[in-house]
């Protein structure tokens, strides 16, 4: 890729993202982003995105970017389909990981917990009701991790999944080998390259029945 290519795509990128969440006018967004005129504009967006700019503020696909690519990448930028979506507060019982000092020893530790379930024949149960994961970190930096559902199960503890607005993006798949990749991509790519205020200390995952599972990661009020 050149690096005008380059260029081009980051532009365009941050244009559909602020076409998607602001009431910006096409045109002065084409001059933002350093077009010469709307037309220009437009067939370039439509080149990239297969629509207008106009058929994107009115659809409900998908946002899609290209994220920011640094130098020192050893891996190409992965392109980024999200949705925003604003939910209400959802109240669960769920089982968490112990305290756990390292990155490595957290997700050993989520492990160690699903297996406990399935041990405990708790796991299907909580998956054909529904199962929902939260990540959070503490005071201290410590990240705590919940699994459960909307029902509560023998020595499950209350949680809530907080109210307001996420970016939802689709794993491609279930298990932590799916989730904890993209998990790392976006925190390492995502983050720098949109202009949502992204709260780095909280998601959570909603998994389908169908062996998928849909990430859901905290905007601050904005």
């Amino acid at each position: 890729m050149s690096l005008s290519e380059y260029i081009r795509k980051r532009r365009l990128s941050k244009a559909y993202e602020e076409l998607k969440n602001s009431d910006i006018k096409i045109m002065d967004l084409a001059i933002k982003y350093q077009y010469e005129s709307e037309i220009s504009f437009s067939r370039s967006f439509k080149n990239m995105f297969d629509m207008t700019p106009s058929e994107c503020r009115k659809s409900n696909v998908e946002f899609i970017q290209f994220p920011i690519y640094q130098l020192n990448q050893l891996n190409t930028p992965f392109k980024y389909s999200y949705k925003i979506e604003e939910i209400e507060e959802i109240q669960l019982y769920a089982y968490k990981t112990p305290y756990a000092k390292t990155k490595e020893d957290f997700l050993y530790r989520i492990r160690e917990l699903y297996q406990n379930l399935k041990d405990r024949n708790l796991f299907e149960k909580i998956v054909e009701l529904g199962m929902y994961g939260i990540t959070f970190k503490q005071d201290d930096n410590t990240e705590i991790y919940y699994v459960g559902c909307k029902e509560k199960l023998k020595n499950s503890e209350p949680v809530k999944i907080i109210a307001g607005k996420y970016a939802v993006f689709n794993c491609g798949g279930a298990n932590q080998s799916d989730i904890a990749p993209l998990i790392h991509n976006i925190y390492s790519q995502f983050v720098l390259s949109t202009n949502l205020d992204i709260d780095l200390n909280y998601s959570f995952e909603y998994y389908e029945k169908n062996d998928n599972c849909y990430l859901y990661i905290h905007i601050k009020n904005q």
